[in-house]
């Protein structure tokens, strides 16, 4: 085994025996061009959503997408794979699902979206227990009390409260992926009705995100507490 996958091997492990889980905890990685992408990791043969993506993955399925692979078009943008389509960028969109009093409200919300402006060309996913390369991300999809012990296991550590900013829009994508990437940190979401609708996010489950820059303190956390 490569020493990515043993880290990783151990990572589920520890996380897998502290916090009850109904699938794995899901790594992914932005792959700035096609000659960066690690041998023997095959093209999604399907076009889904990011989120939906996030939900294979953790039922086992190794994979990486392009932009061509991804169905929302928003969930593409946050994550850096393609602009920002302009009616989400200025919330004109979620104006019109009725989110909003009025646009201006839409549009202040929008502008505070966490979202990867630097392009990639793909993003790999995979069960965490299997990644054979450097997560930037891992993504954990949990009932609250899992969302309390990776709480408690950043408090460990820091003496410090652990942080979820979310406003029910562009979860898995934004809250669970962007933003941990972004800020070199964790961010923890209630999750979205696009992904509980098209990725099966449970009514009772939540996701929380753990840049690469953090997982070393959470599993340290989940060891000692």
């Amino acid at each position: 085994m490569t020493n990515n996958l043993e880290k990783n091997k151990k990572y589920c492990e520890v996380i897998e025996s502290k916090i009850t889980l109904d699938a794995k905890p899901v790594a992914m990685k932005l792959v700035k061009t096609e000659d960066d992408l690690p041998e023997g990791i095959e093209l999604i043969g399907e076009k889904i959503r990011h989120c939906e993506m996030v939900r294979k993955a953790s039922l086992g399925d190794t994979f990486y997408s392009t932009i061509d692979q991804q169905m929302c078009l928003g969930g593409a943008g946050a994550i850096g794979l393609r602009d920002m389509p302009e009616k989400l960028a200025n919330g004109e969109k979620y104006f019109s699902l009725g989110r909003f009093k009025d646009i201006e409200t839409a549009k202040k919300l929008t502008a505070d979206l966490s979202i990867i402006e630097e392009r990639s060309w793909a993003i790999i996913y995979a069960p965490l227990d299997e990644a054979d390369f450097e997560a930037d991300v891992i993504q954990i999809i949990t009932k609250p009390v899992g969302g309390m012990k990776l709480a408690q296991s950043l408090v460990y550590k820091s003496g410090e409260k652990a942080c979820g900013l979310f406003a029910g829009i562009q979860s898995l994508c934004g809250d669970a992926f962007s933003k941990p990437y972004l800020e070199d940190g964790i961010n923890f979401t209630l999750g979205c009705d696009g992904s509980r609708k098209a990725a099966d996010i449970k009514d009772e489950e939540m996701a929380i995100g753990i840049s690469k820059a953090k997982i070393e303190e959470v599993i340290e956390g989940l060891e000692s507490i």
